[in-house]
């Protein structure tokens, strides 16, 4: 069936939607449920947007639709589910002109990227995997690229989770490999790795959120460096965020924002068993996927981890029967005279190899 120049298609006359109470017509891009209730005309599409049973085959009571496969109910009127699970039907304009059913020959969102957005914050808050699919695909399909999925997960995952987490750690991890993946294992990637950072936050308590020092200029970064130092050998939480937050508002570059974490997180041996510093690097890793005007979001989820971690100076294992501490600070004592020498006989070698090269380009030119 092809629709008029305006993009409706013909239902049938009013009189015989009347008596059938419904008619299914075939649209552009589905086929539409056209039903008349409570005197008055709704088009919608026929497929649940649960998993596609046709709804002809529900019922509609006070002006409700129901899906009889799973029992997803609707609104009539506007598609709106009252199953969080099932998702909206998208709807059809209708008119009625002469006696004539009219329906637009497409259902739509009134706004098809802003209705998936939605509904990818709504699966990731009730971690419901069916619905978090469908809205990335959804998004994708209206032009959401990646990177801003990317940024809406992470945001969420910083929100509803006190401190980072495994999940974000996946998460990130999975984002670094879709520029070498193709369409359908970008998409997987993408899914399985918004869907770890909703496993990781349901249930949880959101994150408390700390704000940069008030007053007037900020502390120069050395000065905030050695404070963020200070607040995490000493367990400081609330100092460290703020502290860190302070800095990330006084316009640090990526750079030294890096420099004053790995300082504070690497104070103690091998704190966290290596995790507090991982962390704080995927956190890196993820502001590098979805832009660093987030870093006052995300970074601050890294310091509840370095904070409380335990440094191998702190165990016993590293203590007994063998005190491996002032093993490792001789051989850290050592480290800079090592390092000159590398970089002087590196030096050496270079100059060899330039001489050399020049004596092999002299003897053929000669």
């Amino acid at each position: 069936m092809n629709p008029r120049p305006d993009g409706f298609l013909h239902a049938g006359s009013l009189e015989e939607l009347k008596a059938k109470g419904h008619v299914v017509v075939r649209g552009r891009r589905c086929p539409i449920l056209v039903l008349h209730h409570a005197g008055k005309v709704h088009a919608l599409d026929n497929r649940c947007p649960h998993l596609g049973f046709p709804l002809h085959r529900g019922t509609v009571e006070d002006g409700i639709l129901t899906c009889h496969w799973h029992h997803a109910r609707f609104d009539l009127a506007s598609g709106g589910t009252f199953d969080l699970w099932a998702d909206d039907v998208p709807t059809c304009a209708v008119k009625v002109e002469g006696g004539e059913v009219w329906v637009a020959a497409d259902c739509a969102f009134p706004d098809e990227a802003a209705h998936w957005r939605k509904r990818l914050e709504e699966g990731m808050a009730h971690d419901i995997s069916l619905v978090i699919g469908k809205a990335i695909l959804g998004a994708l399909a209206q032009g959401v690229g990646h990177r801003e999925l990317l940024r809406q997960a992470a945001l969420f995952g910083a929100r509803f989770r006190d401190g980072w987490s495994q999940g974000m750690t996946i998460f990130t991890a999975l984002a670094n490999l879709l520029p070498a993946l193709p369409e359908e294992e970008a998409y997987l990637a993408l899914f399985t790795g918004i869907r770890s950072v909703a496993e990781d936050c349901d249930g949880e308590a959101p994150r408390r959120d700390r704000q940069p020092l008030a007053g007037g200029e900020a502390p120069p970064l050395p000065t905030l460096k050695r404070w963020l130092r200070h607040w995490t050998l000493v367990r400081h939480r609330d100092g460290a965020e703020r502290t860190l937050l302070s800095a990330i508002a006084s316009g640090a570059s990526p750079a030294q924002l890096a420099d004053m974490m790995l300082a504070a997180a690497t104070d103690r041996y091998y704190a966290g068993s290596g995790h507090a510093l991982d962390f704080i690097n995927k956190s890196f890793e993820c502001l590098d996927l979805i832009g660093w005007e987030g870093a006052q979001e995300i970074l601050p989820t890294a310091v509840g981890q370095m904070v409380a971690a335990r440094g191998g100076e702190e165990l016993n294992s590293w203590r007994q029967p063998v005190d491996f501490v002032p093993l490792l600070e001789a051989a850290f004592a050592e480290l800079p005279a090592l390092e000159a020498r590398g970089r002087e006989r590196r030096g050496r070698c270079r100059a060899r190899r330039v001489r050399g090269g020049e004596g092999i380009s002299g003897n053929r030119g000669g």
